[in-house]
């Protein structure tokens, strides 16, 4: 085990445990064999499983978050409903297994709990600010942000290991709602 790890490396290594075995495969001494280092590597990084659980909710809600956002406001990207279509996409990127087991692990953990609901927020509010240029009435944005959000939730909790639905489909049912309700003629 003379390997370096970085933070980043054990981040995803328990993204990939909990989309796997889940939560309870998530243990210091999996985590350093999935990464191939002693636990003094993991120690030296995040000083405490508290310490590092903290650094992956952050992480998380980095990539699954702020990145997207970031990606949906490039400049290059102008067209209101180009916006929703790239939204749309960056959706189906999501660790959906992982973040199923994490929805679970927020039930008995508030920090977890906590983080959860701050990428739900992030994502409710990422939402409304790309579909608000094609409608109106704020009224109308949260209830399509809302609609979103649940078919994202919705959709990890229902089809976790069971039958395949495919998200593609739903959230192209999504796009449609949203172009519905279009003041704002969008091209694509």
């Amino acid at each position: 085990m003379a390997r370096t790890a970085t933070p980043v490396t054990f981040f995803d290594a328990a993204l990939r445990l909990l989309a796997g075995p889940g939560l309870p495969a998530l243990r210091i001494g999996r985590l350093c064999g999935e990464v191939g280092v002693t636990s003094g590597s993991f120690y030296h990084h995040f000083g405490s499983w508290d310490g590092f659980v903290a650094a992956l909710l952050d992480h998380w809600a980095a990539e699954e978050v702020d990145r997207p956002l970031e990606l949906v406001r490039r400049a290059d990207v102008r067209d209101p409903g180009e916006r929703v279509t790239l939204l749309k996409g960056l959706a189906l990127t999501i660790p959906h297994d992982a973040e199923t087991a994490i929805r679970r692990w927020a039930g008995t953990d508030t920090a977890v709990a906590a983080a959860q609901q701050r990428v739900d927020d992030g994502r409710r509010d990422a939402v409304r600010e790309v579909i608000a240029p094609l409608i109106a009435d704020p009224a109308l944005v949260a209830v399509l942000a809302e609609v979103g959000l649940s078919l994202l939730v919705g959709h990890q909790q229902l089809h976790h290991g069971g039958p395949p639905v495919d998200l593609s489909d739903l959230l192209d049912q999504f796009e449609l709602l949203v172009r519905s309700h279009a003041d704002t003629p969008a091209r694509g």
